[in-house]
Parts: C-alpha cells; sequence; structure tokens
C-alpha cells in the first residue's frame, strides 16, 4: 500500500472513533440530567461510588 492509501485509512479510523466516542459522551449527559425521575448518585466522595443516600428520597 502506498503512503496515501494509509493516510486516507488512519483519518477514517480516526473519524469513526471520534464519532462513538461522541456518541458516548451524548448518552452520559443524557443519563446524567437532573430532571430525570430518578437522578443519578450525586454522592461521589471516596467509597461512596454508587451508593444512594437514604435522605434523597
Amino acid at each position: 500500500m502506498d503512503k496515501t492509501t494509509i493516510t486516507i485509512v488512519a483519518v477514517l479510523v480516526l473519524v469513526v472513533i471520534g464519532f462513538v466516542f461522541k456518541k458516548l459522551i451524548k448518552h452520559e449527559e443524557k443519563k446524567n440530567d437532573p430532571n430525570l425521575s430518578e437522578p443519578r448518585d450525586s454522592n461521589t466522595l471516596p467509597g461512596n461510588q454508587g451508593v444512594k443516600d437514604k435522605t434523597s428520597k
């Protein structure tokens, strides 16, 4: 393969990777929406990840 083909393939791979990350970020932003009926846990102190406060209900 010549350099032009390799360059085109590399650029296409980078574009696909960027598109996938953009979709993942948008999906995470949707899950962090504060207006959801059951918002995600906001207590992110060390040791508390994934633990919901009992006072928030």
